[in-house]
């Protein structure tokens, strides 16, 4: 994986102090340094000072014939680019929110680059063996010798922060379980194959790759792939040769409508710690036909952007810990 780039700093300037506050929380929520936020006139009193912390400057204005002086010196600054006409952010809780939020983002990634803060190689390998007595501790596979079609479809996605909480609620699980999972981590790919072994290392479930034509089984996790799109049809599972729709990989808003075009109702998805947004497009659709949808509790994660716009916009069903999101669907789904 590259080497994490540094953040950039926003300059955040607005003449309404509502906007100013969403536009902080939503830079935020993507793991972006605000360097400041401020009125037009108080901006003006220091411009000097503040110009030279800044990457880029948002600026937004209620009062369109407001007076700011400083404005023709902003737009002349070199590489420092200043964005207009973002519109003012909707609430929270409606669904229209993340597709300004992710505009927004396309928006600085469009001057800054890529900014998405992928898990490092480091962090993952974190998550095996801490000693060498740890091997007698490895939970085996339940031996169940024909394996099972799931019905019942679980999606876990997750973003920065996941493969620990995604760890701890596979360690939960028996082999038996009644449901099937596809892990949609954002990740870089070349982690990807190391993610699955670390994972799977103190889990009863089989997890693996998957592969054309791979079918979903109870007690099985399935590893989506990080750079092509998958379908799922009669004969299992269909790897394209294209890419994930958005700046994600796996895109989880792609994944579920995918999933939900075959499985319907038996479609549901866990979104665990993770930075942005993703996921949160297709729930409300999901909501509405009767899918579950789980969240990781945001104080648990070590990002909670992710869950919790799920959880603004009154989509989340249940809460919370890793723990608990697995001895809860135990209960729902049941063992064979």
């Amino acid at each position: 994986m590259a080497e994490e780039q540094s953040r950039p700093n926003i300059g955040v300037i607005s003449d309404c102090a509502l906007q100013r506050h969403a536009l902080q929380k939503a830079l935020e929520a993507y793991g972006i340094n605000v360097a400041l936020s401020c009125e037009p006139t108080v901006f003006q009193d220091q411009l000097e000072d503040r110009v030279q912390k800044v990457n880029c400057w948002i600026l937004e204005l209620d009062d369109e014939d407001i007076e700011f002086e400083a404005l023709d010196q902003l737009i002349e600054q070199e590489n420092i680019p200043v964005l207009f006409g973002l519109g003012k952010a909707p609430p929270k809780q409606n669904e229209q929110y993340i597709s300004w939020e992710r505009r927004l983002f396309s928006k600085l990634e469009e001057h800054l680059g890529k900014v998405e803060v992928l898990e490092s190689e480091d962090s993952i390998l974190a998550l095996g063996l801490t000693d060498q007595n740890d091997e007698e501790k490895l939970l085996p596979a339940l031996d169940i010798k024909e394996k099972t079609i799931a019905e019942e479809v679980w999606v876990l996605a997750a973003s920065l922060g996941g493969p620990t909480a995604v760890k701890a609620f596979l360690d939960e699980l028996p082999a038996s379980i009644k449901a099937g999972f596809l892990y949609a981590q954002h990740v870089d790919a070349h982690f990807s194959t190391v993610l699955t072994k670390v994972l799977g290392r103190h889990s009863r479930l089989e997890l693996k790759a998957m592969e054309q034509g791979s079918v979903i089984n109870e007690g099985e996790v399935l590893v989506v792939p990080v750079d092509n799109e998958v379908e799922f049809g009669s004969f299992g599972v269909n790897i394209k040769l294209n890419p994930w729709d958005g700046p994600y990989g796996p895109s989880i808003d792609h994944l579920l409508k995918n999933v939900f075009q075959k499985y319907g109702v038996h479609c549901h998805v866990i979104v665990f710690s993770g930075m942005g947004n993703d996921g949160s497009l297709l729930a409300p659709t999901l909501k509405k036909h009767g899918c579950s949808i789980w969240t990781q509790k945001p104080e648990t994660c070590a990002n909670g952007s992710m869950p919790q716009s799920i959880i603004d916009i009154d989509c989340s069903d249940y809460s919370e810990s890793p723990q608990a999101l697995a001895k809860a669907l135990i209960q729902r789904v049941g063992c064979r």
